[in-house]
């Protein structure tokens, strides 16, 4: 307000523009406070977007995981299916390719493999198909 004036000593005059200007300063610190949240959010989704292209170009340098569907044929087990398909990149061994084959096929701990079968098995390749 101008001045060190009491409100009962203003006129109508100065008691519209002392009125204006607190409005006035409230309009500019909500423009100020929108503009800082706009910033921050925008800020945000910009390191969001970041840290998922970079976990996308991480796993897409590594490589991406298919599935293949195999005709078992006479004489083939697991271990080499296992063998011809596994990555170790990805599987800390063939007990843990193996274990993934059985779940995805809905084979028993001692299935035994025949001729003529059908299985789907994962494999990664560095190419996006």
């Amino acid at each position: 307000m101008r001045g060190s004036r009491k409100i009962q000593e203003m006129s109508d005059r100065e008691l519209r523009y002392c009125k204006r200007e607190i409005r006035s300063r409230r309009e500019q610190r909500k423009r100020y406070l929108i503009t800082c949240l706009s910033v921050m959010a925008t800020c945000c989704i910009i390191l969001l977007g970041t840290i998922s292209y970079d976990a996308i170009c991480s796993n897409a340098g590594s490589g991406f995981k298919y599935y293949t569907g195999i005709i078992v044929e006479s004489g083939d087990t697991l271990w080499n299916l296992a063998d011809k398909y596994i990555d170790y990149n990805y599987y800390k061994d063939k007990h843990a390719y193996i274990s993934e084959i059985k779940r995805m096929n809905h084979l028993e701990e001692n299935e035994d493999l025949y001729a003529g079968q059908f299985l789907v098995v994962p494999y990664y390749s560095a190419e996006y198909f």
